[in-house]
């Protein structure tokens, strides 16, 4: 019972430090080789992802082809060469982000709660006797699903990381 509460407020610990750290940044430029992504929501609901090819007075086009790695793999370049480019009008453009580079710290802190949760849950119910369980079975086997998910999970999240998007001004 102790391991389950260290892990729960190791995790409380964990969750806060993330939620402080959520600050409003400073307004980037957008500038021509700059890696952006792009919310317009008028021509497509998803997300534009990729370099700023080039900026002219009210259009901006993007090659979204950039090669990324996830772990440890290149996610390939657009093959058709008429979706790679994306020519998107500013007057368009809800809102830009600008990269802030690769980051790591969101994306385990989530694989932590998510592994954590799913440990507990799996170690829990699986540790019960099939015949008459009860709850405190379950709180038995609870703390150690918890911890090895913890681990499992803040590793996972780790190697999968993500990008960090900065708040931008659109070009007009």
């Amino acid at each position: 019972m102790k391991l389950f509460r260290r892990s729960v407020v190791l995790l409380a610990v964990l969750v806060a430090g993330d939620a402080s750290a959520q600050q409003v940044a400073p307004v980037a430029s957008v500038s021509v080789g700059t890696r952006v992504r792009v919310i317009a929501s008028t021509i497509r609901r998803d997300r534009f992802v990729g370099r700023v090819d080039s900026l002219e007075a009210g259009e901006m086009v993007l090659d979204t082809a950039g090669v990324r790695r996830r772990l440890g793999f290149e996610m390939g370049p657009v093959l058709v060469e008429q979706y790679r480019r994306v020519r998107i009008r500013t007057g368009a453009i809800e809102r830009i982000e600008v990269s802030g580079g690769r980051t790591t710290r969101s994306a385990t802190i989530k694989g932590a709660i998510i592994g954590g949760l799913l440990g507990a849950a799996l170690i829990g119910f699986g540790q019960a006797p099939e015949v008459n369980p009860s709850f405190q079975d379950f709180l038995n086997g609870a703390p150690k699903g918890l911890a090895a998910g913890l681990v499992v999970g803040a590793g996972v999240g780790y190697a999968l990381g993500g990008e960090k998007w900065l708040p931008a001004e659109v070009p007009r």
